[in-house]
């Protein structure tokens, strides 16, 4: 077996294995040429290929991104496309594709990389830990009544979004310096929406800022409003685009929105009925799940002024003794020799508890509860300091 980085002129070459692995197929001709306009969008990511006798048996591609992680931005190793023959699967090929897409992700300066699993075990054993879901909140846009009769510092403007595109970017920028774990496209593939122009996008303006957005469609007269995501900067910004929401009550039946998993819709408004879920599915959909590849390189990330000294084990990229401390608020990393069975460090953690802990997502309570580590109860109060809970939302789906 032969791994090999294919080049841009080559990504022709995985569309059936990937057309076999994420679509409907056989595809017809109308899909095959809207494969292809997809694909355009991905020509630059970094990707291998497992392959024997001039044949692909798997595949995985890498996103240059970016990722704020508790506060400062950090650059990330986006995993997507990852496939496999299926004449070829469970023999370990999607394995040592992904240890090389991470070697290669870490050696070009990615400290942290995001994935949406087709099975989080999988990837739990690669070092990865998963987030909360995001939600979906379907209502009536007469559910929003009560917002229209507001008098609100702010207005709206409604566009295709290719014309709002520069509103949109401000936003998602802003976002990206202030929202812990949201993460962004390299250029080449986040101007896909707009060259697309699918959507239709409103925006909220107040003080002459763009404070919140949502890229929507219309199914059909009495249909459905979908609006994929949700974004603003707090409670006027979300009550502009409900309010505007609320004036489709005479033209659509429901309204769809995706929003982060830290929202709460429930209490949006006093009389809000409506339905909040979180699905998650093997192998479509899941939430997404993230692993730290350079721990040194996090050093400086916001923390809580506590002191652990600990061991991660069994990992290529982590594995090690290590002493992090938050003295002044800021992380300091030291160590990193090899960690070994004989240890002296009582905390004992896999990649993933790791991952959990950094992101807030695991307490050390929980790392112990689902048996991702070693975490004696007398170092309980300083990894929780050190490493306070959050709710990140990545946003982005890849």
């Amino acid at each position: 077996m032969e791994i090999r980085q294919i080049s841009a002129d080559e990504v022709d070459r995985i569309m059936p294995i990937r057309v076999y692995a994420f679509e409907a197929s056989p595809l017809t001709p109308e899909k095959t040429d809207e494969i292809a306009r997809f694909m355009s969008f991905r020509t630059q990511n970094t990707t291998l290929t497992a392959e024997e006798d001039g044949e692909i048996l798997a595949s995985v591609s890498g996103i240059p991104m970016r990722q704020n992680v508790r506060g400062a931005v950090h650059r990330m190793l986006g995993v997507a496309g990852v496939v496999s023959n299926p004449l070829a699967r469970r023999r370990g090929h999607v394995r040592t594709l992904m240890h090389e897409l991470m070697r290669r992700g870490r050696e070009d300066g990615r400290s942290v990389s995001t994935l949406y699993p087709f099975r989080g075990t999988f990837y739990g054993r690669l070092g990865y830990v998963g987030l909360a879901s995001a939600k979906t909140v379907t209502l009536r846009p007469t559910d929003l009544a009560s917002l229209l009769a507001l008098d609100l510092p702010g207005e709206v403007k409604v566009r295709r979004i290719a014309d709002g595109w520069d509103d949109m970017i401000t936003l998602l920028d802003r976002a990206l310096t202030s929202r812990h774990g949201f993460a962004e496209f390299p250029d080449y593939r986040r101007h896909q929406f707009r060259d697309e122009n699918r959507h239709w996008l409103v925006t909220a303006h107040a003080g002459g800022e763009v404070v919140g957005a949502i890229p929507y469609r219309i199914t059909d007269y009495g249909g459905e409003l979908i609006g994929d995501l949700m974004l603003h900067d707090g409670a006027i910004a979300r009550a502009l685009l409900l309010r505007f929401l609320a004036t489709h009550a005479d033209q659509v039946e429901t309204i769809t929105l995706g929003v982060g998993p830290s929202e709460t819709p429930e209490l949006w408004s006093t009389d809000f009925a409506g339905t909040v879920t979180s699905t998650v599915k093997i192998p479509h959909p899941a939430p997404p799940m993230v692993r730290v590849l350079d721990l040194p390189a996090l050093a400086g990330l916001p923390a809580g002024e506590a002191r652990v000294a600990l061991s991660v084990v069994d990992d290529p990229f982590l594995g090690g003794d290590w002493v992090l401390d938050g003295a002044g608020g800021a992380l300091t990393v030291s160590g990193g020799s090899s960690g070994s069975a004989g240890s002296s460090a009582e905390v004992r953690l896999t990649a993933a508890a790791l991952s959990g802990l950094v992101y807030g997502v695991l307490g050390p309570e929980e790392i112990v509860a689902r048996g991702l580590g070693v975490v004696p109860p007398s170092a309980w109060d300083d990894l929780a300091t050190l490493f306070p809970r959050a709710d990140p939302w990545v946003f982005l789906n890849f």
